[in-house]
């Protein structure tokens, strides 16, 4: 089981709990959820919620207001204390927790840097057979870096939603539960399109052998792979996430 599987067990577990005592979850599922993602996208080898996790993504959602996030403060505490109850270990901040209100910074990858990564993801093997990874992983980076997805988004697209005549791309359930279109450029659009003739029939558009979406901690060990394979030097922590912030000026969106 994953990092992220578990975590979202323990929560589950712990919303099916409020429901049998009569009590709300829905601030829960909206307000939590997100953190279990990012934890989950960013931590892929962690075991438990830790205080920097917390810091981290406080400084990457960066609340305009600090009720809201007190708010969030308050969730987070009784779901580590619910896990704790469970006797595994999850870091519980107290009333007086404060964090740093940094702004998230993304790394941001030179051209030569771009040039390296995308040329190892061309060049990834495939494992075996059943293994997609050399077909999927150029389209699926690609689509993040040209259109400015974050990690989640690309990974949720079912085939309806890429419209492959016009280019046209319908994201779900974005930041902030809004769905928004994106235009693909023509060498992304005439990309997919190969890609599609390819993979052939299905629901999803990356989309596994047993029929299921990509999981984001997947994706996010590939990136990690393909960097690696690159042989190129970090200068601090690239993440698939960071793609996102590359060439948004290209995007239209509406």
């Amino acid at each position: 089981m994953t990092f992220l599987e578990e975590l979202m067990q323990d929560f589950q577990k712990m919303l099916d709990f409020r429901t049998s005592v009569g009590y709300a979850t829905a601030t829960y599922v909206s307000s939590v959820t997100p953190f279990i993602h990012f934890c989950g996208e960013n931590y892929p080898e962690a075991n438990c919620i830790t205080h920097q996790m917390l810091d981290d993504w406080i400084a990457h959602y960066s609340y305009k207001k600090k009720g809201t996030q007190a708010a969030f403060i308050c969730l987070i505490r009784q779901y580590t204390k619910f896990i704790n109850s469970l006797g595994k270990e999850a870091f519980v901040p107290d009333s007086d927790y404060t964090v740093r209100r940094e702004r998230y910074l993304p790394y941001v990858f030179t051209d030569e840097e771009l040039t390296g990564f995308f040329d190892s993801v061309d060049k990834i093997p495939t494992r075996n057979k059943n293994f997609q990874r050399e077909i999927i992983l150029p389209v699926l980076f690609r689509m993040m870096y040209c259109c400015g997805m974050r990690p989640s988004e690309p990974l949720r697209l079912r085939c309806e939603d890429v419209d492959l005549k016009t280019g046209s791309v319908y994201i779900r359930q974005t930041k902030k539960n809004k769905d928004r279109h994106i235009i693909m450029s023509n060498d992304l659009l005439a990309l997919c399109q190969k890609y599609d003739e390819i993979v052939g029939v299905r629901e999803w558009f990356f989309q596994r052998k047993d029929k299921a979406p990509y999981a984001t901690n997947w994706m996010t060990n590939q990136f990690h792979i393909c960097w690696n394979r690159s042989g190129m030097i970090k200068r601090g922590s690239p993440r698939p996430y960071d793609l996102s912030y590359h060439n948004l000026f290209k995007i239209q969106t509406f």
